[in-house]
């Protein structure tokens, strides 16, 4: 196989495997929180509200779009640093990379913009 082929393969790849990791331990964890919430109710212990409150706040909504926001802010400004430093040496490639950045600093954009109009929405 040549490198031709290897390279795209790897890199696609590797955005499919970080996606379905995220996905996995996301589901991962609901299912924990499900089975230690079961666990305590066959015990036969009462469950308070702020219990049930705090083991809600683990999978927030509100939260991951924070937290998605400011990650994909982050990934498209080093993006767009690759981009400004491969442009010393190909002046054609700075335009197409900086283009490509845009998409996850306007992903994180949205993000964080859900995440402000849901946090007035929580909390009320």
């Amino acid at each position: 196989m040549g490198v031709e082929i290897a390279v795209p393969i790897a890199f696609f790849g590797s955005i499919i495997a970080s996606i379905w990791l995220v996905s996995y331990f996301n589901s991962r964890k609901r299912l924990t929180i499900h089975e230690t919430l079961r666990h305590a109710i066959d015990k036969g212990q009462t469950l308070s509200p702020e219990l049930l409150q705090n083991m809600s706040l683990v999978t927030d909504p509100v939260r991951a779009d924070l937290r998605r926001g400011v990650l994909f802010l982050a990934f498209g400004a080093a993006f767009g640093v690759l981009a400004a430093l491969i442009g010393y040496e190909e002046a054609e490639a700075l335009t197409p990379m900086l283009g490509v950045a845009t998409f996850p600093i306007f992903l994180g954009i949205a993000y964080i913009g859900l995440w402000a109009f849901g946090r007035g929405k929580s909390q009320a």
